[in-house]
């Protein structure tokens, strides 16, 4: 779009276009939205709206109303809109956009239903046990639709049961946010892995459903690497070769099989903030060093810039290749 822009814009200066008629060529070109487009965006807003609206609203309105309702009320209103969310599949399937919209607010309304159970009846359950069974009892739906929202929403659930069981479980020879955070690790490179591999199957799915446990992977890999180098390198030193494999496995997949630039840039974004904590760490800091750092992170980024823009020119000669070559 953005090129169909500048070519307009280039014929213009030419003298090629008139500028009076940029416009009708702007529409013409699909620059600008049409009437029909507008109707269409606006359709789908309303329609995410609704969705969310319904599902958290119903959450609202019963714990405002907690006093008033009794424990059939409140069971029976929210067991009856997860059901009423559940009838557009009738009508549409789970992979359009309708079908992902009414599976993404029933399985907010099963959370809603989960907390209300725990709340209800006090069973004594922990907090990781609420969301590790409302991400299990949701999976089935999330690897049936294919919608990037339940995908995040579910992500985001699970993710959450493995933190509050981490920091309820901890071992007492670790910290507490290293323990967490290399559980988070391994936990995002598991989805990471298996969504590749999905990936490789099925058509239908979309590369930037990946992004989101991958910016949770890099941040805790990152927080790995920065805990053995601040403070506690002398005692758990022995996580470094832990970020280390990871960055090297990191970078050789997303360079050599995969080839995505975004999590090869988010990979050397993870080592300039590694390298720059182990030089921070070992200097005193004062101007001059400040100076210093300041002048390596230039270094580090003018260099990791340069790497990569390298590698996506090599990516775009080899796609030209010919195989009969």
């Amino acid at each position: 779009m953005f090129d169909v822009r500048s070519k307009i814009l280039t014929f213009i200066d030419q003298g090629v276009l008139a500028p009076s008629d940029a416009e009708a060529a702007m529409k013409a070109a699909g620059v600008f939205p049409s009437e029909e487009d507008w109707h269409q965006f606006i359709g789908r807003l309303l329609l995410w709206f609704g969705t969310l609206s319904t599902a958290i609203g119903v959450v609202f309105f019963v714990a405002f109303n907690w006093d008033a309702l009794g424990k059939i009320g409140k069971f029976s209103l929210v067991e009856a809109i997860l059901i009423a969310s559940l009838l557009p599949l009738l009508w549409h399937d789970t992979s359009s956009r309708i079908g992902g919209l009414a599976l993404l607010g029933a399985s907010i309304l099963v959370g809603a239903l989960l907390a209300l159970f725990g709340q209800t009846y006090q069973t004594g359950a922990d907090t990781w046990q609420l969301f590790a069974t409302w991400a299990v009892l949701i999976l089935p739906w999330v690897l049936l639709a294919h919608f990037e929202a339940l995908w995040l929403l579910w992500i985001g659930v699970s993710n959450l049961a493995i933190g509050l069981y981490a920091q309820l479980f901890a071992f007492d020879i670790f910290p507490t946010g290293l323990w967490t955070t290399t559980l988070l690790l391994f936990w995002n490179i598991f989805i990471v892995v298996m969504y590749e591999y999905t990936l490789r199957s099925k058509r239908d799915l979309k590369r930037t459903g990946i992004y989101f446990p991958a910016i949770i992977m890099v941040i805790a890999a990152t927080w790995v690497g920065l805990w053995t180098l601040l403070g506690w390198r002398h005692t758990f030193g022995g996580f470094f070769p832990l970020y280390l494999a990871w960055l090297a496995i990191h970078c050789w997949v997303y360079r050599r099989h995969i080839r995505d630039l975004l999590m090869l840039t988010a990979g050397c974004f993870s080592a300039i903030i590694i390298m720059i904590a182990f030089l921070g760490s070992h200097i005193d800091i004062n101007a001059i060093s400040a100076f210093v750092l300041a002048i390596a992170l230039i270094a580090m980024g003018s260099g990791a810039a340069t790497w990569l823009k390298h590698t996506a020119q090599s990516w775009q000669e080899d796609s030209h290749v010919d195989p009969q070559d």
